[in-house]
């Protein structure tokens, strides 16, 4: 008999996104509604998310200090601007890994 490796999943439902980055369901599910927070699919009637979306979210709020901004000013049409960086930050660790 054959055993097949156990491979970390790729996507995670909500509760375990949001036990991820450390958020409460709740305040993850708001993130969402808003366009704030990380990329995430709908497969079927759930939502899930990739981690390496969620990580990639989370490095967008690195801060320096309690009085850092984060130097990032809040574009139009905010969603876009974090699609773009997750695909940069994503191109980065593609390119890394080489």
């Amino acid at each position: 008999m054959r055993v097949q490796p156990t491979l970390p999943p790729r996507y995670l439902r909500t509760p375990d996104a949001a036990n991820f980055v450390g958020l409460s369901i709740r305040t993850l599910e708001k993130h969402r509604s808003c366009g704030t927070g990380p990329l995430y699919r709908q497969l079927g009637g759930r939502i899930v998310y990739a981690v390496e979306d969620l990580c990639a979210w989370a490095d967008l709020n690195v801060r320096l200090s309690t009085g850092d901004g984060g130097g990032i000013p809040m574009p139009s049409d905010p969603r876009a601007y974090i699609i773009r960086l997750q695909a940069k930050a994503r191109k980065a660790q593609q390119s890394a890994g080489r």
